[in-house]
């Protein structure tokens, strides 16, 4: 492990895999309370996914209860910015849309998501974005028709 560069922050993995769960259960909880409950006899909207909430929260906390207790040969390494680039992957999926349509869009998403992985040769980053553009063009607009822009109003001449 590289826990020596500054960029690297060692963690426990089940920690954290628990504070997501708790975190997920949370979130999820808060906005299940916005249904109505009803009862057991006659459940609402809300009565599944609080339900549901409270069992990923309690499966949480005991998975970060269970690393907690671990030695520290558990510890993995965290790096912020491969953290930063799949979370971002979305984003640019989001923003980059419309304007340059469905190819260019998991494209660059997909690009910008295999920069968490190092070692990965950009030979191997190109030909993973293109199989994923052609995959997912061929699955959402042509199998499912979803109405996605091949390109965008920005590529269209």
């Amino acid at each position: 492990m590289d826990t020596q560069n500054p960029l690297t922050i060692p963690v426990n993995k089940d920690v954290v895999a628990g504070a997501i769960f708790l975190a997920f259960a949370i979130g999820f909880g808060l906005v299940s309370t916005a249904y109505p409950m009803g009862s057991a006899a006659q459940m609402g909207p809300g009565y599944y996914p609080l339900l549901l909430s409270g069992v990923l929260g309690l499966l949480g906390l005991f998975i970060a209860f269970a690393g907690w207790r671990k030695p520290a040969a558990q510890m993995v390494v965290v790096r912020p910015v491969a953290l930063l680039c799949v979370l971002a992957a979305p984003l640019l999926f989001a923003l980059t849309l419309r304007p340059l349509g469905f190819v260019a869009a998991v494209i660059l998403t997909s690009l910008l998501a295999t920069v968490a992985a190092p070692r990965m040769s950009w030979i191997a980053r190109i030909l993973t974005a293109l199989g994923l553009a052609l995959g997912c063009t061929a699955i959402f607009i042509w199998a499912l028709g979803i109405p996605l822009p091949l390109l965008g109003s920005m590529l269209r001449f």
